[in-house]
């Protein structure tokens, strides 16, 4: 990043940039770091008000954030692209985007604040770290969410992350428990929905026969639409979701009323946990409606 402008580099993550290396050092640089970018002109009284207190924000924050600085008179093409009315201008970059902004000079404390919603927490870091591990590492993985809750008690992402984990360990009576301590905030979250169908369908399951035995009584009486049934939920319990899928699509085949249309329900209810957009929910939906319509 170029050093000069308003005043002297402080620090490595404050700097200013012109519109031929904008890309490198706003956009790019958003993706690993989020960035704050000043729009400010030489003749702005303002502008060198809020400067000192940007940087002196930024310095603590040790790195987590950057700071860049544009001059509007030489960089009118960018203060053009990001419609800059007014100066001084802040907008937030994270990953390529502007996420929140704010125009003129605001007290060291609100600026604190907005750079604070901005700057993953503790809590984050560790989520982040522990989302990928939990097919693979899953008690690797709990154990991040359980120290960012210590950190963070109503960390949303460490929450989920810890009621998936016990899902996938089948530890579905502390799964049950966990998610009624869940805080208010988070039962209206669309991942919270779809764990509470799983958490559902494996609580039906506690006392029904295994997989291999539902397999078998279908093999037996492949005529019998309660077998056929009683295996698609067994199956959408383990996360077979294709077969699960499957299984009920061949019911609907048979007898739509069956159950009150309860394999087309089950579906729907399966579509949702693996995501209305995802390419299975894609196919299956295409499958119901060629036998529906």
């Amino acid at each position: 990043m170029r050093c000069g402008g308003q005043r002297p580099m402080d620090s490595g993550w404050i700097g200013e940039t012109t519109e031929s290396d904008f890309e490198e050092n706003v956009i790019a640089a958003s993706k690993t770091t989020p960035v704050l970018v000043d729009f400010w002109a030489a003749w702005c009284g303002p502008c060198r008000m809020l400067t000192p207190i940007l940087e002196r924000v930024v310095n603590g924050y040790q790195g987590k954030v950057r700071l860049v600085k544009v001059n509007t008179d030489e960089n009118p093409s960018l203060a053009g692209r990001y419609r800059i009315q007014g100066i001084p201008a802040v907008k937030a970059f994270v990953d390529g985007h502007i996420v929140d902004e704010f125009v003129g000079v605001l007290p060291e404390r609100q600026i604190r604040e907005f750079v604070d919603n901005l700057v993953p927490s503790e809590a984050d870091l560790l989520a982040q770290k522990g989302r990928p591990l939990e097919e693979r590492q899953p008690l690797e993985a709990m154990g991040l969410y359980e120290e960012a809750l210590r950190h963070e008690p109503q960390h949303a992402a460490s929450l989920l992350g810890k009621l998936r984990l016990l899902l996938a360990l089948e530890r579905i009576e502390e799964a049950r428990l966990f998610f009624n301590h869940l805080p208010a905030a988070l039962q209206f979250h669309e991942e919270t929905r779809r764990l509470q169908i799983r958490l559902d369908l494996a609580l039906s399951q506690k006392s029904a026969p295994s997989l291999a035995e539902l397999r078998a009584r279908v093999s037996r009486e492949p005529e019998n639409l309660q077998h056929r049934f009683d295996l698609a939920i067994r199956l959408a319990a383990e996360g077979e979701y294709e077969e699960a899928l499957e299984t009920d699509l061949a019911i609907v085949r048979k007898d739509r009323r069956f159950k009150e249309d309860g394999a087309r329900k089950a579906m729907l209810q399966i579509f949702e946990v693996i995501g209305p957009r995802s390419p299975l929910a894609e196919k299956y939906r295409e499958k119901l409606a060629e036998i529906l319509f």
